[in-house]
């Protein structure tokens, strides 16, 4: 559906394609590739109800499937989710691949969990006056 056709579309604008906030959050990330035993670290970047972006020291193809688990400031239990590579990129300051992974499989409880925090994260920025980035994912779109 081109963008002139489509009804969300207003005075010529792209719809939004995000469903959740997302905000930058700095965590260790362990992953590991579908059907492989390996498990690597990463950390993440940004993180929103439908996806993170993972920064990584290794190329992952498009379409990857990864078992990701972290742990959020101030949660305690580890969450863990399933999710698939959507974008990559090689950041030269950083030295590292970028991937926004859009959650394929995460329970409802560690969604609501992710979903807390970016909130309480939201009113602190705000708080604070910082910017803060407000597009929402859609489902199956990652943070990028």
């Amino acid at each position: 559906m081109s963008e002139a056709s489509d009804p969300s579309a207003k005075n010529g604008e792209a719809p939004y394609r995000r469903r959740y906030v997302r905000v930058d959050v700095n965590v260790p990330v362990s992953y590991s590739r579908e059907g492989g035993d390996a498990v690597k670290q990463g950390s993440s970047s940004d993180l929103g109800g439908g996806g993170i972006r993972l920064a990584t020291d290794e190329d992952l193809p498009l379409g990857d499937s990864l078992l990701l688990r972290f742990r959020l400031p101030g949660v305690e239990r580890e969450l863990i989710a399933r999710g698939r590579i959507v974008l990559s990129f090689y950041n030269s300051e950083n030295k590292l691949f970028f991937h926004g992974i859009a959650f394929t499989r995460i329970d409802p409880r560690d969604q609501d969990e992710i979903v807390r925090y970016v909130a309480g994260e939201v009113q602190r920025l705000a708080f604070e006056g910082e910017p803060l980035d407000q597009e929402p994912e859609t489902e199956g779109e990652p943070a990028d």
